[in-house]
């Protein structure tokens, strides 16, 4: 009987590679340490063709929307429940050089400001905008609560200590658990950062915080995005973040943190809110805004799935193909995120 993938964190990456194995009836058990603050639990999970201050087509966009559209469309039938859903997003024009900047890309990108259908009552938009009709979200935090009840025993809430493995060239074992598999996938997110078992990355993380609130006297089920994000959880409870913080590598929760996101909302948000929980979680971002994964450079029993960031909703399923792919001895990954050729570099 074949051993099976140890896979070593439950969030974005992790999950989305135990699901491509459970597809292709490959054995699996996923580790998770169940720490309710990972990036992962506390992401806004959006996808779109068109991010940042410079309004960049993001990368590989069309093959990886592919890719998610499939994977997310066959878990949501196993689970019976819908997880990937479309939600348009509004963005609005900060000041007139961002304004400028679209005016001048716009024909790129097929997109042009038009009529926002905002009600001026509750939102502020005096330099205007444009629409993303065909953005998505992933229901992250129900994405993983989900999967990994459904997967049962094969998810275990604990902690996985690297050196404490006993590695062979081919498979290693567990000893604590006196069990062997044939390879570990370490998908830790920013806290593959002190991994011992893996060259130093290149990590460059960011915290991000996030608010919950409730919005009484505001109905609006589109993403409104002006330097920070506002979107509808349920009913009159919304979610605003985020925060971009480089320096304080942690989960908590601060008062500057809280005071940014609500100074940002109230230049658009016209309507009173109320503040009911604030979170943190750190991005896993590696220095070129790619991700890493495939084989250790010099043990085969190891691997790495690491670096997705704020992309890991929409990149998750394609790259973890690859990946499972490679462990069975079936393909390649990408030249740009291959971990073994990043170590060459």
């Amino acid at each position: 009987m074949i051993a099976p993938v140890l896979i070593v964190g439950g969030g974005l990456a992790g999950t989305t590679l135990a699901w491509t194995l459970h597809f292709r009836g490959e054995p699996f058990i996923l580790v998770d340490s169940g720490d309710p603050s990972s990036a992962s639990r506390v992401a806004a999970g959006f996808v779109n063709p068109i991010t940042g201050q410079r309004f960049a087509l993001s990368w590989n966009y069309a093959t990886f929307l592919a890719a998610a559209e499939r994977f997310y469309a066959k878990v949501e039938a196993v689970l019976k429940r819908t997880l990937f859903v479309r939600r348009p997003m509004v963005r609005l024009f900060q000041n007139e050089l961002e304004r400028d900047r679209f005016t001048r890309k716009a024909g790129t990108f097929g997109v042009t400001t038009g009529a926002l259908h905002l009600d001026e009552s509750r939102f502020a938009a005096p330099l205007g905008g444009f629409e993303l009709p065909e953005a998505r979200q992933l229901h992250v935090s129900e994405y993983l609560r989900a999967s990994h009840e459904f997967f049962g025993a094969r998810v275990r809430v604990a902690q996985i200590d690297p050196t404490a493995l006993a590695i062979g060239s081919d498979q290693l074992r567990v000893p604590e658990w006196n069990e062997s598999y044939r390879a570990a996938v370490f998908c830790q997110g920013a806290a593959g950062r002190t991994n011992p078992l893996f060259d130093p990355l290149p990590f460059a993380p960011a915290k991000g915080e996030m608010l919950l609130l409730r919005v009484p006297d505001l109905d609006e089920n589109r993403i409104v995005n002006r330097g920070v994000w506002l979107v509808r959880e349920h009913g009159n409870i919304y979610r605003a973040g985020a925060t971009y913080d480089r320096d304080r590598l942690d989960t908590v929760p601060t008062a500057a943190g809280r005071y940014e996101i609500e100074t940002r909302l109230k230049e658009f948000l016209r309507v009173p809110f109320e503040v009911v929980d604030h979170v943190a979680g750190v991005r896993p971002i590696l220095d070129d805004r790619k991700p890493l994964l495939g084989r250790h450079p010099r043990v085969d029993s190891l691997a790495l799935f690491n670096g997705l960031g704020s992309k890991g909703s929409l990149q998750a399923p394609y790259f973890a193909a690859q990946l499972a792919d490679e462990l069975r001895g079936t393909g390649a990954i990408d030249n740009d995120v291959d971990l073994r050729k990043w170590k060459r570099r």
